[in-house]
């Protein structure tokens, strides 16, 4: 799985098929993870490393980075599902 971030694009809303959410919003998620979390797939998504060369990139085993690519995913799915606050 490959994420795109560009200016036309979006990520898609949880539960809402076809719907977009705004980068910035993404963004704030994404900053909001632990710094484990954003380092993984800084190194899978937005460099596009493969699972071997993220685990050779940090130092650690390949089960390593599978392990914590699909933590991390969770725990932006569920920032991304948590309500947002209203202004």
């Amino acid at each position: 799985m490959a994420l795109r971030m560009g200016k036309d694009t979006g990520s898609l809303v949880p539960g809402m098929p076809g719907q977009r959410m705004r980068p910035a919003v993404v963004a704030r998620a994404f900053q909001a993870l632990p710094s484990a979390h954003r380092e993984i797939l800084t190194e899978t998504v937005f460099r596009g490393r493969s699972v071997n060369e993220a685990a050779a990139s940090l130092g650690v085993p390949v089960d390593v980075v599978k392990v914590r690519v699909y933590q991390a995913l969770r725990a932006l799915s569920s920032a991304l599902d948590a309500p947002r606050p209203t202004v």
